[in-house]
C-alpha cells in the first residue's frame, strides 16, 4: 500500500462487483481508455467501510459504510481501478455514502449508474414504451432505471436462463432470437437503449422506433421523436453501431453513455436504497478464496462466464 494522503481514504471491502464486460477488456488489454500495466488489479465498484481518513477528507467519517470506484496504484501493481482487493485507498471524490444499502448492492454502483444515466436520457411521457437490448448487468439496470421513471420497458435478449431473472423483478423480457418485427414495431417503442452496440443489433430494432410509414401502418401519431441510447463501452476501436441512412430517414435522437459521473452516482445510490434497483437479486456471488476468484476470471476472460452479475464477498 501507498501512504495515506491527505485527501485519500482507506476502505476494507465488503464486496466488489464484477463488470463481466469491462473487467475483460481490462485483464485482456482491450479497453483503450487507459494505459493498464500488468501486474494489475482490476475492478471499478466496491462497497466496503471506511478505516482511516486523510487530514483533509470531509466528505466520509470512519466506520462509514460507502461505495467507492477507482483505487489509486499499489507499491507494485497498476489499479486497473483496482476495486477487486480486500483493502485499498481512494481518493475522496471517488467515495460516496451508502448508508442503509445492502453492500452487495451498492457493489454496482458503477453499472448501475451506467443504465440510470441511459434511461435519464429518454424524453417522453408517463407510460410510454422503452426497448431495451441486452440481458447483461447494463440491460437490467437500464430496463429498471426506465420503469424507476414511470416508462414500460421490454428487455431482448438471447440467453433464456438470465431473462427469467431480470422477469423475476418485474421487467417484461423477450428473447431476441424468437420475437418478430411485427411484434416490436407493435409495440411501438418512443426509445431504445442499446447496450449490444452491434449492426445485427441496429437491424433488430430500428424498424420499431416511430418514422412515416409506421404511422401509415399502425396509425401512430408521434412521428420523429424516436429517439437511441448507445449504453456502456465498445473495446477494439469498433466504429460502427448502425446505419447513418436510417437515423436520417427517421429523424432519430441519438445519444452516447458511458462511465462514471460523481452526480449520477448519488442519484443511484439514492434510487436503490429503495427496491427498484435491486441488482444482488439476479447476481451470482463468489467467495474471496484463490480458487474461486481464479476460476471467475478466467471464465471471464475466456468469455464464458454466464452470470447476469457477479460479486465477491470480502467477508
Amino acid at each position: 500500500m501507498a501512504e495515506l494522503g491527505a485527501n485519500q481514504v482507506a476502505i476494507e471491502t465488503i464486496c466488489s462487483g464484477v463488470s463481466t464486460g469491462t473487467d475483460k477488456w481490462v485483464i485482456s488489454g482491450r479497453f483503450e481508455w487507459g494505459n493498464f500495466k500488468f501486474p494489475l488489479v482490476p475492478g471499478y465498484q466496491r462497497s466496503g467501510v471506511v478505516k482511516a481518513i486523510g487530514s483533509k477528507v470531509t466528505n466520509v467519517k470512519i466506520g462509514q459504510q460507502v461505495f467507492a470506484t477507482a483505487s489509486i496504484n499499489y507499491l507494485d501493481a497498476t489499479a486497473g481501478w483496482g476495486a477487486h482487493t480486500s483493502f485499498g485507498i481512494c481518493e475522496d471524490f471517488e467515495v460516496f455514502d451508502a448508508t442503509g444499502i445492502p453492500p452487495e448492492r451498492s457493489a454496482f454502483g458503477v453499472v448501475a449508474q451506467v443504465g440510470f444515466n441511459a434511461a435519464s436520457r429518454i424524453v417522453g411521457e408517463t407510460g410510454d414504451r422503452v426497448l431495451v437490448i441486452g440481458d447483461g448487468v447494463i440491460g437490467a439496470s437500464a430496463a429498471l432505471c426506465a420503469k424507476a421513471r414511470g416508462f414500460e420497458p421490454l428487455l431482448l435478449g438471447r440467453h433464456d436462463s438470465r431473462l427469467e431473472k431480470i422477469s423475476s423483478l418485474g421487467v417484461r423480457t423477450a428473447n431476441s432470437n424468437t420475437v418478430s418485427q411485427t411484434e416490436l414495431i407493435e409495440f411501438a417503442p418512443i426509445a431504445v437503449i442499446d447496450t449490444v452496440q452491434s449492426p445485427e443489433a441496429f437491424e433488430l430494432y430500428y424498424r420499431s422506433l416511430p418514422a412515416t410509414w409506421a404511422t401509415e401502418t399502425f396509425g401512430i401519431s408521434r412521428y420523429g421523436i424516436g429517439q437511441i441510447i448507445f449504453s456502456g463501452h465498445t473495446p477494439d476501436g469498433a466504429n460502427t453501431w448502425a446505419d447513418m441512412a436510417h437515423l436520417q430517414k427517421q429523424e432519430l435522437t441519438v445519444h452516447f453513455v458511458s462511465g462514471w459521473v460523481a452526480n449520477r452516482i448519488a442519484q443511484t445510490l439514492e434510487l436503490m436504497k429503495s427496491d427498484a434497483l435491486s441488482l444482488e437479486k439476479i447476481a451470482s456471488a463468489y467467495t474471496a478464496d484463490d480458487v474461486n476468484i481464479k476460476n471467475l476470471f478466467r471464465n471471464i476472460a475466456e468469455g464464458k462466464n454466464p452470470d447476469i452479475a457477479a460479486y465477491v464477498n470480502w467477508g
